[in-house]
């Protein structure tokens, strides 16, 4: 089973800018509206597989992406925040 995973930003302008930035990369991911469980100000997301967890991290990292954290689900609509390293 693949892990879902929902990457969220501090505001939808930066959520576009690594939209564009992952999209270079050839990430595959899909932009989604926040599950409602998630507490966050901005209202977009970007949905990927665990297999690029570690990939976007670098990404974000090296192209100074204001990401608020990564979620994994663990249940329906249950959203869990993984720690960053």
């Amino acid at each position: 089973m693949i892990e879902e995973n929902i990457a969220l930003f501090i505001n939808t302008h930066e959520t576009l800018r690594a939209e564009k930035i992952l999209k270079s990369e050839n990430i595959d991911f899909k932009t989604v509206i926040k599950p409602r469980t998630i507490t966050s100000e901005c209202g977009f997301g970007l949905k990927f597989n665990s297999h690029y967890r570690e990939k976007i991290l670098i990404i974000c990292k090296n192209n100074n992406l204001r990401l608020i954290g990564i979620f994994i689900s663990i249940g329906k609509d249950i959203w869990k925040k993984i720690e960053l390293n």
